[in-house]
């Protein structure tokens, strides 16, 4: 019998074992695996009790472990790594696997089925590693009320039900699973429909919209839905349907058959929790090289009405970044844990949550795909909190993060609220459909404990997909003092009604630098400040918006920002949309910018709409854009996206330092952990 002052590694099992030992990989006469990670915790609690403390590593052996519920570690467990056994192909699952499929008919449609493992109260299925579709109604495009219940016309003016248009809503069957989705603002929202009335077609929601949705067709504000989990609508590729005990799916290609499907349905939200206590946090936990995955996704949001006042109610959002939600591996009092090398796939809302009483966590080279909502979610104890609740010091470097916001469409790729120091560096961000990452809580000049933390040489693309508006490849808020914002390459970002921007800052964002970014192909403005102060943006690349390249909204009596040393690089627009009082009161300011377009020979920094012009000499006699040229800088080759400089560019005589983006993005070799590149 091994002392246990010398156990250094204990292994756990996907089949089974011994919940006394833990020991050795097989069953033997010196010991047996343990049967789940909850036998090796409160081992290791046991043994952390008596004095015994040297780090421990739970090394999880070959197979699919499937949880039947969440992992919770608290800080009775210290000083552990959790990571496959050497050479194991292990998956950690939390969900139950789908088999017995046959090729069957529903609605008319050759698919397959198979008998439900579970009750059908899931609205997340996977197949082969991806999230199959939930059937939709109409099948394409929107559906719009002939009235709703609220006409008050302020954002919060929340409304419970709609009258439909005539032949809109029919008697489907499995009515009471339909659900009402839509889009407006910058957020989507869900909910059961409650009843429906067919005399007086009035749709009651059984979560009330969280804004106001009476703007009418083609608005921001307006409601246009559709009904998903429809079973009318089944029979189209990857679409799915659980009816009568069985789940019906049809293959999105030909290589899905019975014998190649590998399906699952979730029954838990969360695969771990790590969390101890404001006065003894949780300390040294180490997720290493896990392939996980397969989580519930449905979220529904607390809150309060227009008002603010009385008992909190549910909505069918949240009002920003489904900022509530929570992840499959969550961190609430902890310091110096970690998720490296690890690949989150298949999740139900966010992938990772940093919350409060957090220190010194990192996610690293780790991929977070096919999430329903977003990637990472820092939160902290906001201004006035215990110091003790605050969340500091942490990092998501060298990640990819894609195609998630899959079902909760205004999530973000990495959102901090409330937090500080930190970095979000080196990631790979893309094919969502809101912000790539978000910094800031607080709307406005009001006090806010964000400040100091680093955005830096990610790569951030394809955003947005016209689905929503308002959005930023990195979107700021509130006072942020010594925030960078540096070295990341923001391209393909696509709004719906309005809002499509590479840089955002948002409402009181000050004190912030945005420096070296490369920014091009938003539907709006590469860089927009809605209101700030003080805010330096230098030596940046704006290029190929479809709206002016910078965009500065609310005049402000005092210095709001400063633009310094960026190329702009524009396709027949003007290159400022600025107003004249901005211009007057010297409240935004220019200098030794390169201004061009590359469709005119003299360049149009401000056109008002009016007959009024301005070019570069007209801001100069203005007093902007003191020692700034219209002129080519010369790039390599601007219409493949190649923004480096010739030798011969004008810009570095200017002031202009040449941006490296040879390391944006995850730096690759680090210590052989990123399961998905194998």
């Amino acid at each position: 019998m091994i002392a246990y002052n010398e156990i250094t590694t204990l292994f756990v099992s996907p089949s089974g074992g011994d919940p006394m030992s833990g020991t050795e990989r097989t069953s033997s006469a010196a010991g047996a695996p343990f049967p789940s990670l909850d036998a090796a915790f409160s081992f290791i609690a046991g043994l952390r009790r008596v004095g015994v403390g040297q780090p421990i590593t739970v090394r999880l052996l070959e197979g699919i472990h499937c949880l039947s519920h969440t992992v919770k570690i608290g800080p009775a467990v210290t000083r552990v790594t959790i990571e496959p056994d050497a050479g194991a192909d292990v998956r950690l699952i939390g969900g139950l696997k789908v088999d017995g499929w046959a090729w069957d008919e529903y609605n008319g449609a050759k698919c397959l089925s198979a008998p439900l493992p579970c009750e059908a109260d899931f609205t997340d299925f996977y197949v082969n590693g991806t999230r199959a579709k939930l059937t939709r109604y109409p099948e394409e495009g929107w559906l719009y009320p002939e009235d709703v219940e609220n006409h008050e016309g302020q954002l919060f003016s929340s409304s419970k039900w709609f009258i439909a248009r005539e032949g809109d809503i029919r008697d489907f069957r499995n009515i009471d699973r339909v659900q009402i989705s839509f889009c407006h603002y910058w957020i989507d929202e869900h909910t059961p429909m409650e009843s429906y009335d067919p005399a007086s077609r009035r749709v009651t929601f059984l979560y009330p919209s969280r804004f106001n949705i009476a703007g009418g067709k083609g608005t921001a504000s307006g409601l246009e839905y559709c009904l998903e989990n429809v079973a009318e609508t089944f029979g189209h590729p990857d679409e799915w349907y659980a009816d009568g005990g069985r789940i019906y799916y049809v293959p999105r290609d030909e290589s899905i058959t019975p014998e190649t499907i590998e399906a699952y349905v979730p029954r838990i939200a969360k695969l771990f929790e790590i969390a101890g206590r404001a006065e003894e946090p949780v300390r040294n936990i180490r997720l290493r090289n896990l392939r996980m995955g397969v989580t519930r996704g449905e979220y529904a949001s607390l809150g309060y009405g227009a008002s603010g006042e009385g008992e909190p109610v549910r909505f069918a959002s949240d009002a920003q970044a489904v900022a509530q939600a929570d992840g499959s591996i969550s961190f609430r009092y902890a310091a110096n844990c970690s998720v490296e090398g690890c690949a989150l796939e298949n999740f139900g809302v966010h992938g990772v949550v940093i919350g409060e009483g957090c220190h010194g966590i990192r996610i690293l080279r780790t991929l977070l795909r096919d999430g329903g909502a977003g990637g990472v979610k820092i939160i902290g104890g906001a201004v006035g909190s215990p110091e003790s609740a605050h969340t500091y010091g942490n990092a998501v470097e060298d990640c990819t993060i894609l195609s998630c916001g899959r079902r909760y469409f205004a999530a973000c790729g990495v959102l901090l609220i409330h937090t500080y120091e930190n970095s979000v560096s080196h990631n790979e961000i893309g094919y969502l459909y809101y912000t790539g990452i978000s910094a800031g809580w607080v709307w406005g000049y009001a006090p806010s404990i964000s400040r100091d933390n680093r955005i830096e040489k990610n790569h951030i693309h394809h955003l947005g997909d016209g689905m929503l508006s308002d959005m930023g490849g990195v979107y700021l808020l509130g006072l942020q003092p010594g925030t960078v914002v540096s070295g990341n390459v923001i391209h393909h970002v696509k709004s719906k009604n309005y809002g499509g921007w590479a840089l955002y800052t948002d409402e009181g964002s000050s004190f912030v630098t945005l420096e070296n970014n490369i920014c091009y192909e938003c539907s709006d403005n590469s860089y927009h400040q809605h209101y700030g102060s003080m805010n330096t943006v230098r030596n940046n690349v704006f290029a190929f918006a479809h709206g002016q390249e910078v965009r500065v909204s609310r005049t402000e009596p005092h210095l709001s920002i400063l633009f310094e040393n960026n190329i702009f690089f524009a396709d027949h627009v003007p290159l400022y949309d600025i107003s004249r009082n901005q211009i007057a009161e010297h409240t935004v300011s220019a200098k030794r910018n390169i201004l061009t377009d590359c469709t005119r020979e003299e360049p149009v920094l401000r056109d008002f709409g009016d007959g009024v012009q301005m070019r570069l000499g007209d801001f100069q006699a203005a007093g902007m854009e003191y020692e700034s040229i219209a002129a080519n800088p010369l790039f390599e080759d601007p219409y493949n996206y190649n923004f480096s400089l010739k030798p011969e560019s004008p810009a570095p005589a200017l002031g202009f330092t040449p941006i490296d983006t040879s390391d944006v993005g995850p730096r690759t070799g680090k210590d052989g952990g990123e399961p998905w590149r194998k």
